[in-house]
């Protein structure tokens, strides 16, 4: 299957661009009744298509030579809660990272494109990983239209339609949190005014 390759390659790519680090992070995708993750412990650069797991969309093991990823809850109650979600990306990115160990939020009007792509951010609260109280947390911020999540003391987990997207939003919020740092722009200082902001959208939405 394409998907399970275009999985592996943009896990891989995450590794190899350091938005996550070690054996941090996992992936999925979801096919109608099945989600395809990576496994648990795995240097992701390393990553093959042997070693994604399927599993139901209640997260029972379908089919795999390895255990899926412990945060397998959080990409089942993602599905679960958006049908529209066909991807998810969870990792650790480190100026990301820094942010929510920092509990900063990050300036969405910094950038038209990160308005656009990224807003609204939703900013989570420390919960053990792997729980089902982890995996709860995000559904407030799913039905209400969030896509990108950054996690105190943890990471950042993205959704989106397919697994471009999800890659891609990862990486923006990243690119977001390093301008941020380096700039020292944070919500309210250095961004755009809201009202070009809100042109630009229109604009976007409508052509």
């Amino acid at each position: 299957m394409d998907e399970i390759k275009k999985l592996v390659d943009f896990s891989r790519l995450a590794w190899d661009r350091k938005l996550t680090e070690g054996t941090g992070g996992n992936m999925s995708f979801k096919k109608e009744d099945r989600i395809y993750i990576t496994p648990t412990t795995t240097v992701k650069h390393f990553l093959g298509g042997e070693d994604i797991v399927i599993l139901s969309t209640s997260g029972e093991v379908i089919f795999g030579k390895r255990q899926p990823s412990s945060e397998y809850r959080m990409h089942v109650k993602i599905y679960e809660t958006c049908p529209d979600v066909s991807a998810v990306f969870h990792a650790h990115p480190v100026y990301a990272t820094s942010y929510a160990i920092m509990h900063k939020k990050l300036p969405e009007d910094l950038l038209p494109e990160v308005a656009f792509f990224l807003a609204p951010i939703t900013y989570l609260p420390y919960r053990m990983p792997g729980t089902d109280e982890f995996a709860d947390v995000f559904v407030e911020g799913l039905e209400a239209g969030s896509r990108v999540f950054v996690l105190q003391n943890h990471g950042a987990t993205t959704v989106a339609e397919n697994i471009e997207q999800a890659y891609a939003k990862l990486e923006t919020l990243e690119f977001l949190a390093q301008l941020s740092y380096i700039t020292g722009a944070e919500p309210g200082k250095l961004e755009i005014d809201r009202q070009e902001i809100e042109r630009f959208l229109n604009h976007v939405k409508s052509s």
